[in-house]
């Protein structure tokens, strides 16, 4: 893919490309009505080479008009260079003005690969973006309107956050967020319809790509997994959930509320194990007590991949179901334990 600072200059050429032809044409006639007006002195590559020195305002003094028309000429050649000189610098302050502006609103597109973009910027979306970051995950946001692009910048770094602005449905957009290299996709837009057309486009643009989509009607989850999405998410749901158990179990739901938020007390993390994993070939029942021993954190969960590459997940599955490479465990721990079992098991976490 073509990087966005290549396309803003190719752009900006081609946006000057007359002005660029008129310095040209000035050359060319200047260095050829030289050698035709004072020719009897200076050869043709002298000629050229004192239009060269001319427009360049640099003027030398080894090369001089001696005739009143290549004198004539001169005066014509230095007052159209200063003309075109002063025009040329305008239009590079105005499209350096432009860029920057260009450039702070997303408009250029982005590099980024292997990166997680997030369509739409309402409350979910604001609460996905600030996990990812806690992450340390790399993030694409578009919002709808062009004003929530400043406050998204001033939540990281530009090497490890992008913002834009714009439909997040238009197929243009999803180029711009580079949706192509992307690691997956959240789609978080308040409008359900809204996000169930960013979906479908985003399976034609990236066939690959894993598409979470939040959605405020649970009954569209079977639709969007026809769609090709590989998790719906329904907030109402899960918040109503949660509502429940904070009414009869409130511990509970203080414990779910610390495992979803990872920048509070503790974690809930998921990690694809390798042929040189600690714990993996072991049965569950042996790799539990090791973890526990080795980081602190508990074993609670094993997912095997399926026909379709995606993961099958059991949580508390029986003693002796072996872990195999290219399983996915889940662990839960305080965030300190959580670091260590990055650092023991020597990979990072996600799929």
């Amino acid at each position: 893919m073509v990087s966005y600072r290549l396309r803003y200059g190719l752009e900006f050429v081609g946006r000057i490309w007359w002005l660029l032809a008129a310095f040209g044409g000035v050359y060319v006639v200047a260095a050829v009505g030289f050698f035709v007006l004072d020719g009897a002195r200076y050869s043709l590559f002298n000629s050229f080479y004192w239009a060269m020195v001319t427009l360049g305002t640099v003027g030398y003094g080894d090369i001089v008009p001696t005739t009143f028309g290549a004198k004539l000429l001169t005066m014509g050649v230095i007052a159209t260079q200063v003309f075109l000189l002063g025009y040329l610098l305008s239009v590079v302050a105005t499209e350096g003005a432009s860029e920057s502006q260009r450039r702070a609103l997303g408009m250029l597109g982005t590099d980024l690969r292997g990166h997680i973009v997030v369509l739409g910027y309402g409350p979910v979306a604001r609460a996905a973006v600030r996990e990812l970051l806690v992450q340390d995950q790399t993030v694409a946001v578009v919002t709808e309107t062009a004003e929530e692009v400043a406050s998204v910048r001033a939540l990281g770094s530009p090497d490890r956050l992008y913002a834009t602005y714009g439909d997040p449905a238009e197929v243009e957009i999803l180029h711009r967020a580079n949706v192509a290299a992307a690691h997956s996709v959240i789609v978080a837009t308040a409008d359900d319809a809204q996000n169930m057309i960013a979906a479908l486009n985003l399976r034609s643009v990236a066939p690959t790509v894993r598409i979470v989509v939040s959605v405020g009607r649970p009954e569209l989850r079977e639709t969007l997994r026809a769609a090709g999405v590989t998790y719906v998410a329904s907030p109402s749901d899960s918040g109503g959930r949660l509502c429940a158990s904070a009414a009869f179990e409130p511990e509970v739901a203080h414990a779910l509320e610390d495992l979803m938020a990872a920048d509070v007390r503790s974690d809930i993390q998921e990690y694809v194990l390798r042929e040189d994993s600690p714990i993996a070939g072991r049965t569950f029942g042996e790799a539990e007590p090791i973890v526990r021993r080795s980081t602190g954190c508990i074993l609670i969960g094993l997912a095997h991949p399926g026909a379709d590459g995606e993961f099958e997940t059991v949580v508390g599955p029986p003693p002796e179901a072996r872990v195999a490479s290219g399983d996915a465990v889940i662990i839960v721990g305080s965030i300190a334990n959580s670091r260590q079992f990055a650092k023991w098991f020597g990979a990072p976490q996600g799929r």
